[in-house]
């Protein structure tokens, strides 16, 4: 499972976000925050580095990239379906 702290501490690493991360809410909007299309593709790759995974390609979207509880829902949901 990922917890929120893993996502944020990957998110500080990537965009303007590390000015703003301890400010926002789970449910925050991320990209109305300082991340970009090029940060998201940055996270998402420090993502699948830290929990081992590779994120399908047509289960990507802005919207699951849009607030850390989206982020921690998918990779936790990835995660799952790895170890099963």
């Amino acid at each position: 499972m990922a917890s929120n702290q893993e996502i944020r501490t990957i998110l500080a690493r990537h965009g303007n976000l590390a000015r703003t991360l301890d400010r926002l809410s789970d449910d925050d909007c991320l990209f109305d925050n300082g991340l970009d299309s090029f940060g998201a593709v940055q996270v998402m790759m420090d993502l699948e580095e830290h929990f081992g995974l590779e994120f399908p390609e047509h289960l990507l979207s802005r919207e699951i990239f849009s607030t850390v509880g989206n982020i921690r829902s998918f990779v936790s949901g990835q995660v799952l379906r790895k170890a099963a």
